[in-house]
């Protein structure tokens, strides 16, 4: 290398060196100040993204306080609408099977019961509604062989 620069007149190795130092700005470059720098705009968008997450759980947590203090808006001690479901149609439709209870993001609370005495389940969805907060937006009801008994399928929602 060093007979090849030998070789070389003046301007050359002044073209090679000159070529050397702007490819080693150039790696420098690539392999340290880019990478650098995306990660940088990465971190902002990140923090502009949780900022923003930030603001909407403090706004929602002013809306909860509010319902909160509403009448007839009690939580449970659990909490949740899936709890509160539970609990209260074990006490209160005494010989009803409750079959299935799946929560929908979209809709509120699926629930399907079989073999429930009518005058229970009304009481019920409006115990559900005066102490809880929880109506109904959805029911479908069908006879059940013994008299009155009923089916149901209900979609309930807190609010």
């Amino acid at each position: 290398m060093k007979q090849w620069l030998a070789g070389l007149n003046e301007r050359e190795r002044q073209i090679v060196f000159a070529g050397a130092a702007l490819l080693l700005l150039m790696l420098v470059y690539l392999l340290m100040w880019e990478p650098l720098l995306n990660k940088r705009a990465q971190l902002q968008t990140s923090v502009a993204a949780q900022a923003a997450t930030y603001q909407w759980m403090q706004q929602a947590a002013g809306e909860i306080k509010q319902l909160s203090h509403r009448p007839g808006a009690s939580v449970t001690s659990k909490g949740s609408v899936l709890g509160t479901i539970n609990s209260t149609a074990k006490s209160l439709l005494q010989g009803a099977i409750v079959k299935r209870v799946e929560e929908d993001r979209q809709q509120g609370v699926r629930v399907w019961i079989e073999q429930a005495a009518f005058d229970d389940l009304v009481r019920w969805l409006g115990a559900l509604r005066q102490q809880h907060g929880i109506h109904v937006t959805s029911l479908v009801t069908e006879r059940h062989t013994k008299p009155g008994r009923v089916n149901a399928r209900l979609i309930l929602q807190r609010g």
